[in-house]
């Protein structure tokens, strides 16, 4: 793969598992001799959802539960063979997404 850059984006729910992986991911970059750009924090999406806590009666009695969504990207400048191959073989931990476009 004779690609010169790659743009890296990570999502996870916990900002705590977002930022081990991305220390794991850049480790892993600079040491098969890729250049590195970032972890670039990007919006937090939040999604709300209100349910009512009676079926019946009590109609202003609500709970409000929250999902948030963490983002991080990485550009990699200098991109050769081994960059690709130890980032196919990567294991991250559970809960964290990748996703992985050439420039």
């Amino acid at each position: 793969m004779s690609a010169t850059k790659m743009r890296v984006k990570i999502y996870s729910f916990d900002h705590k598992i977002l930022e081990d992986a991305i220390k794991k991911l850049i480790q892993v970059i600079v040491k098969s001799g890729g250049k590195v750009v970032g972890p670039v924090p990007l919006k937090t999406h939040k999604k709300v959802v209100t349910i009512l806590r009676s079926t019946f009666v009590f109609k202003k009695a609500k709970d409000k539960l929250e999902c948030r969504v963490h983002k991080r990207l990485i550009d990699i400048h200098d991109v050769n063979s081994e960059v690709v191959n130890s980032l196919s073989t990567l294991t991250l931990p559970a809960g964290v997404d990748i996703s992985i476009e050439t420039l």
